[in-house]
């Protein structure tokens, strides 16, 4: 669904403070300040899909700062990643400072103190969704944030120009499909810092910190690629990853679960999403549940009405009734 914040129609004194309450709205607490005394404009259009927000933003000079005391308050942790397409933008969070130009882009956590800046007229691109998305994928993120991915590399042109498109057709395309292109953008944005961290490395080497979150990226989609497999164990995943099972156990119970209950978070999840899928309204329920590593529909069942609060078969009817 698409939504816009713009002081258009604000009465010039009055626009700045309603661009903070958008800010604000959409993205989290945050205080904004004009640097310059010229007339300010701004807008914010919005598009979510599941817990995925893409917004471009447009406006002009200001500053904008995250504070303790608005973390404090927070009731959200969310992570947001600002990508940079027209003028210029600063990122500050965790002891670093970087510039983005068009094409760049970089991460900022709201769990810590960040500033935002820009000293003219800019057009950004940002994605926001909830802290948990990310770290799923990548772990911690001090090792991430306001380190700028360049438009002008490989993995960080192809990036952009991905994010970009994606962002532009996201409100003319069906549920399934805008899930899918959100996906991707997580998948390209993760390769992206990915890549950045290992050609920071003066030797090339990833860091102890970083290799373990490579571990666990290259384990979890092992895990992915491999669902619809009912034999599936971690064994098989620390094999495939090339680690020892006390290893990769270690690595998920560092991230407070196991390596068994990702494996039955992400089936779930899968069977959700095709269950409410319309290309797939053909399959029956004992076909999803087959498609998604499950081997007796009865388990299925029980497993989906734990995680749900329905049955399968009612929650799919739901889908139907929503349409």
């Amino acid at each position: 669904m698409r939504t816009v914040a713009t002081t258009a129609s604000v009465p010039a004194g009055r626009r700045f403070n309603h661009w903070q309450d958008a800010v604000c709205d959409v993205f989290v607490e945050l205080d904004c300040q004009a640097v310059s005394d010229r007339p300010f404009f701004g807008e914010i259009t919005s598009e979510q899909c599941d817990d995925l927000h893409f917004s471009v933003v447009r406006s002009c000079d200001q500053n904008v700062r995250r504070t303790p005391a608005r973390i404090r308050a927070a009731k959200h942790e969310v992570l947001l990643i600002s990508v940079q397409a027209s003028g210029t933008g600063m990122v500050i969070q965790d002891g670093r400072e970087v510039r983005l130009g068009p094409g760049d882009f970089a991460c900022y956590d709201s769990t810590r103190p960040y500033t935002l800046s820009f000293g003219d007229t800019f057009e950004q691109l940002v994605l926001h969704m909830p802290r948990a998305l990310l770290l799923d994928r990548l772990g911690r993120t001090e090792l991430i944030t306001a380190r700028a991915v360049r438009g002008n590399t490989p993995v960080g042109g192809l990036a952009f120009s991905y994010l970009r498109q994606a962002a532009s057709v996201l409100g003319n395309v069906d549920t399934q499909t805008a899930a899918r292109l959100s996906e991707i953008s997580l998948a390209l944005v993760t390769t992206a810092f990915a890549d950045l961290l290992q050609r920071e490395r003066p030797d090339g080497a990833a860091s102890p910190s970083w290799a373990r979150t490579a571990l666990i990226y290259r384990a979890k989609a092992v895990i992915d690629n491999q669902l619809d497999d009912p034999s599936l164990n971690p064994a098989a995943i620390a094999d495939a990853v090339g680690i020892s099972l006390r290893y990769l156990q270690a690595l998920f119970q560092a991230e407070g679960t196991t390596v068994s209950d990702w494996i039955w978070c992400k089936r779930l999840e899968r069977s959700r999403r095709r269950l409410i899928d319309p290309l797939l309204a053909h399959e029956s329920i004992a076909q999803v549940a087959l498609g998604c590593g499950f081997t007796e529909l009865a388990h299925f069942s029980r497993r989906f009405k734990g995680a749900f609060g329905q049955s399968p078969s009612e929650y799919r009817a739901r889908r139907d009734t929503n349409v």
